[in-house]
């Protein structure tokens, strides 16, 4: 499989294994991340021998590596506790969110994406990013703006995701309308 087929899966999936991974791991950074590895990943061993579902084989290699890097974090925690006890601490929680929780994995993916938390620059940027899985370098070209300013904007975005906490899960019912009402706006 050559690197055009790669870029290919990877252009029609990553929104639902982005989406998939921020469920599982309750953390949208570590989900892009540990995402962007099975693609690399995708490239060295693809074409030595493709996938029957590429797809699948993307999901289920950025779910391990999610795994591996939750594991890595939680062992980091664990020293850096024992440093600063001088004592043993439990495993960390890794937050996981209960799966049946939300139907629409996407969606709740576009709601974070679209939070009020965030300018309306960085909810087109992020959006744009992370749902409709264009490059940086193509937002950049559609906006007239230099591409280090669209990959601030997606970086400050998940910065203020992860500190005003911002859940992974669809916005109550009465709080959809105004959230979409917000990000639609971004769009115009």
């Amino acid at each position: 499989m050559s690197a055009a087929e790669v870029e290919a899966a990877w252009r029609i999936e990553s929104a639902r294994i982005v989406a998939a991974l921020t469920r599982f791991t309750g953390d949208f950074g570590l989900a892009e991340d540990a995402a962007q590895e099975a693609v690399a990943e995708a490239l060295v061993s693809w074409p030595l021998a493709a996938p029957a579902n590429p797809a699948a084989w993307l999901m289920a290699t950025a779910r391990r590596r999610a795994i591996d890097m939750i594991r890595r974090r939680a062992a980091l925690q664990d020293r850096y506790a024992l440093l600063a006890a001088g004592e043993m601490t439990g495993p960390s929680d890794t937050g996981e969110i209960d799966p049946d929780r939300i139907d629409d994995d996407v969606l709740a993916l576009m709601f974070i994406s679209c939070h009020p938390v965030l300018s309306a620059e960085a909810r087109v940027a992020l959006t744009l990013r992370v749902v409709a899985g264009l490059s940086s370098e193509e937002i950049a070209r559609a906006f007239l703006v230099p591409v280090p300013t669209v990959q601030a904007r997606i970086t400050r975005g998940k910065k203020t995701i992860a500190a005003a906490g911002v859940p992974f899960e669809l916005p109550a019912p009465d709080e959809r309308r105004s959230g979409w009402v917000a990000c639609s706006a971004s769009f115009t």
